[in-house]
This record gives structure tokens, sequence and C-alpha cells, in this order.
């Protein structure tokens, strides 16, 4: 599935022999089109909306452009119908902002394009192609059986991607960075695709946000090949690092061994993987996450005075807020 999104280092990539991708041949059928190059055919078939010439030739903007080795998965687990929508079936949450969405089924499957997606230039259509058939190649690497593969999936096995941004359960992070956008932190489903969209269109954004994941794509989905000038979008900028962030505090004065509430974004959660330091004035505080918006801590034994509280966590130290401890005993409550 594609949400819309807001759209350095330099990699040595000589070592791999960049080839040009061949242009396919788009032909017109009784429901819809048809793109064809080589061993590979992708059926744009009519469902909601009828497929558009102008439409179609965006399709095949994005088809042109992308490697045989992330488009031939399509053809193993038959998923190579682009159907076209008003808005994109299969689309269960946040329906309104889909632009895409690739559905598996027993033995085979679909991708979906809505009218959002196409109303927009070919490059950025070339995008969600991209990302779509990469959830495709996902999906095929997972398991020789198709609808068992993609139950594994939801399983949350990914043929050794997962453990790169997210715990072994469930979809608890181990780190805000490493992602090349907000969405790719959603689950490692996505994690995949828009990793596997950057490699190719911009692969320097990729092996500046995550080497890992970069040598990831490059070894086991992109089989070590390199994406040719045609095929790149340098303008296509992957996010930037973020650390956390307090917000507010419940209490701004508190006696020692008091409670405080923090409030803010980017902590790290009961789920996640990785840790939560609070500190007042310096001093650690026992500590206890309840949300990645909010932390409890207890405010240790030093004295009274200013103590600005600070959130560390593995992606670094938050902006300090302004705290004072208060002179009365812990114990008085009057």
């Amino acid at each position: 599935m594609r949400l819309p999104t807001t759209v350095v280092a330099i990699v040595l990539l000589s070592a791999v022999t960049a080839s040009a991708q061949g242009a396919g041949n788009l032909t017109k059928t009784g429901k819809g089109f048809r793109w064809k190059r080589g061993s590979i055919t992708i059926e744009l078939r009519d469902r909601d909306r009828k497929w558009t010439q102008a439409e179609a030739n965006k399709i095949t903007y994005g088809l042109d452009r992308l490697p045989d080795v992330l488009l031939q998965p399509s053809q193993k687990i038959k998923v190579n119908t682009f159907f076209r929508d008003k808005k994109p079936r299969g689309a269960f949450w946040n329906a309104r902002d889909v632009l895409a969405t690739t559905v598996i089924d027993v033995g085979r499957g679909w991708v979906a394009y809505g009218d959002t997606l196409l109303a927009r230039p070919a490059a950025r259509v070339y995008q969600t192609v991209a990302h779509e058939m990469a959830h495709v190649a996902q999906y095929a690497m997972l398991s020789r059986y198709r609808f068992v593969a993609a139950r594994l999936m939801v399983a949350g096995r990914s043929a050794g991607w997962k453990q790169h941004s997210f715990t072994a359960i469930g979809s608890g992070l181990k780190s805000y960075n490493g992602f090349v956008s907000n969405y790719a932190r959603t689950n490692h489903r996505e994690d995949f695709a828009e990793s596997a969209e950057f490699y190719w269109l911009n692969p320097d954004e990729l092996q500046r946000v995550n080497p890992a994941k970069f040598r990831y794509m490059r070894d086991k989905v992109f089989k070590g090949k390199v994406s040719p000038a045609n095929s790149r979008q340098p303008n296509h900028k992957a996010i930037t690092p973020v650390k956390p962030r307090i917000s507010a505090l419940g209490e701004t004065k508190e006696t020692r061994r008091g409670m405080v509430k923090i409030k803010g974004e980017r902590f790290m959660g009961p789920k996640d993987g990785g840790y939560n330091r609070v500190h007042y004035r310096g001093k650690r505080a026992l500590r206890l996450a309840v949300s990645r918006q909010t932390i409890h801590s207890w405010v240790p034994g030093i004295s009274p005075g200013s103590a600005p509280v600070t959130v560390t966590t593995q992606d670094g130290k938050s902006n300090a807020k302004a705290f004072e401890v208060d002179s009365k005993p812990w114990w008085k409550f009057w």
C-alpha cells in the first residue's frame, strides 16, 4: 500500500555495471492495456474506472525504468494485473489518502491504482509503481507457496529483512532513524517497499540513511544491479535524522521522589527495542514508558532548585524542559 509523501552521501557503485532499462511495448486490449517487455507482461485492467491512454502512459513511464529483477517476481506469483479504481480497493484504513494497494490472494493477486495518484505527473506515478512492485517482490521472497507467503508476512518473517529496523515480535521500533520516510516506520513491509524504491530511484539517499538496508537491497532484491541515470530521481530525498522531543511536563515543580509525567514524541514505547533515559539536572531517574508519547518518571534524590529534564534514547538527547525540585519533603501533602 502507498500513502502520499512529500517529496548525502556519495556511493561508489563502479563495482557493478549499470545497464539501461529497455522500453516495453504498450498495446490496447479489450479490457484496458497490456505492457510487455521480454518475458514480463503486466495487464492494465479496467475496473471501477477505465484506463485512459494518458494514464497508461504514466504507468509505462514507470515500468520502462524498472529492472527485470524487480518485475519478474510479479510473473512468478501471478501478481501481474494493475486495476484502475476510483479509490484503490483493499485499503481498509485511511482509504481517502491511499494512492495504490497491493493485494495477495490464494495463488495470485493484483495492484490497484486510484484517481488521486493518476492525476499526478508521470515521475510521481513512477515512485508508486516502484513501491508496489517492491511489495510483490517481498511476497515472492518469503516462500515457494504463494498464499503461505502472504500469511508469513503477517507473522513478521521477512527473509532477514525485519531485523534491520523492527523487533522480533510485532512492529516495535529499534530506532526512529534508519528509515527513508515516515511511512517506512509503519511496519517492515512498508519499510521494505520504501527502501526498494529509494535503492532504485536515489540509492545515495538509502546509503546515507541506512547502509545495511542499502546492502540488503543491492544483494538480495536487485541482485547487484544498479540503476542507470535515466531511472533515477536525484531530488527524491529521504527524511533527516530525528531525536526525542519533550513538549510538556505534567508538573513543573515537584518534591524528591514525586512522580512527573513527561509528554513528547519519539520516545521508545513498551514494545519497542530501544531505551529511554530520563535525567533531572543530569541525575538519572527511574522511569516507565507508557507509550511513544508519554513517560512517567520519579524525581531523583537531588537538592531543591532548578533541575531541567531531558530524555535520551538511542537516537540522541532531547531538548531540556524547565523543572524545579520543591524543598517540601515528599511525605508532606499539605
